[in-house]
């Protein structure tokens, strides 16, 4: 099968090498020169809504899929009259918009935080408790920690967000973070991994760890993941992500239509990885009878400068670890390449990751 993978980056890298038996043939899309997925496959270098690119991945591929949310609803929606794009348009549409998925949790009766669309300053005056904490976020391109602003009691809010479309979220009091790692088949079979427990610097994933301490909560986040899936008719890898409460309870904070950063441990840590996961399942090989195993993992995120050949044989001297490079330059908190490490337990894995971010 041809598939395309609008987005070039290092999911779309991760995906095709997931593909160890050559199963599928691939063409990746993106307008940078030399972006990790081009070392690995055909490289269009054109906009995503390029009308010419369009056509040629009608004609040429059987299916289409992402590695980056924010590519154009519209350029998928007409390229998906002609072949199937995964996830479809109309999910991308609401993990595009801030507001749009806040919209979907409460129509299914999903618990999120309390939430107001702000159009202008007006708007956030009109909403503001001076006594509570906010965040305040642009209700597109919002990533990493990017496009937000966090609102303190009682201090003069500096911003310009509210120039544009936002949303205005409650600040949640939570213990931690999770995500769920979710694959719907094209027949409708969903399947999940454990909750992974993660960890961010300055607003960008520093570190996942699997199991998370939550697993007490898992038949809670599938059930609402289930109603995520089912309600956009998902087909791939959809993670959504939740906060746990003070009163040990998940609060659905927002959801990614793609393969994602907290599910790279997979590749070494379970059965099967996502990245093989959402491939299989859009092309209409996923197993209905696939159960997923894993392993206690954890993935250090790699940012802004490379690890050093000495860090790295220090770790692989004591600790049973696996880098990926994605061969990017060095930048100021750019995801430059990730570390897993797994253990037989998960105390011997709690107890080694602590020695590794000291050598980190």
């Amino acid at each position: 099968m041809k598939i395309a993978i609008f987005g070039a980056g290092q999911l779309a890298m991760m995906m095709i090498q997931a593909d160890k038996d050559k199963k599928h043939d691939f063409i990746v899309i993106d307008p940078n020169p030399n972006p990790p997925a081009s070392h690995y496959a055909e490289h269009i270098q054109t906009e995503y809504d390029d009308a010419t690119t369009l056509n040629k991945i009608a004609n040429d591929c059987e299916v289409a899929t992402i590695d980056f949310e924010n590519v154009c609803v519209d350029a998928m929606r007409k390229l998906e009259k002609t072949i199937p794009v995964h996830p479809s348009s109309h999910a991308l549409e609401i993990c595009q918009d801030r507001l749009k998925e806040k919209s979907l949790f409460k129509k299914l009766d999903i618990k999120t935080t309390e939430y107001y669309p702000i159009n202008n300053s007006n708007d956030l005056e009109k909403h503001i408790d001076n006594n509570k904490s906010y965040i305040l976020k642009s209700r597109r391109f919002g990533y990493d920690g990017k496009n937000q602003y966090r609102i303190i009691p009682n201090k003069k809010i500096e911003t310009d967000l509210t120039k544009k479309e936002c949303i205005l979220e409650e600040f949640v009091d939570f213990d931690a973070e999770v995500s769920l790692i979710c694959v719907r088949s094209l027949t409708g079979n969903i399947f999940y991994y454990p909750l992974v427990e993660n960890s961010h610097t300055n607003g960008i994933l520093s570190m996942s760890i699997c199991p998370s301490s939550y697993s007490n909560l898992q038949a809670d986040a599938e059930e609402i993941s289930r109603r995520l899936l089912e309600s956009m008719n998902y087909v791939g890898v959809l993670v959504v992500e939740f906060f746990v409460s003070k009163g040990n309870t998940l609060i659905a904070n927002e959801m990614a239509p793609r393969v994602h950063n907290s599910g790279h441990w997979t590749i070494e840590g379970a059965n099967i990885s996502q990245f093989l996961a959402h491939i299989n399942s859009i092309s209409g090989e996923l197993n209905n009878d696939l159960s997923i195993d894993y392993m206690p993992s954890v993935m250090f995120n790699i940012l802004s400068e490379h690890i050093s050949n000495k860090k790295m044989n220090m770790l692989k001297n004591d600790y049973d670890v696996f880098l990926h490079d994605y061969h990017k330059a060095e930048r100021k908190d750019r995801k430059l390449g990730h570390i897993t490490h797994i253990s037989k337990n998960r105390d011997e894995l709690i107890q080694n990751m602590d020695a590794i971010l000291d050598i980190l």
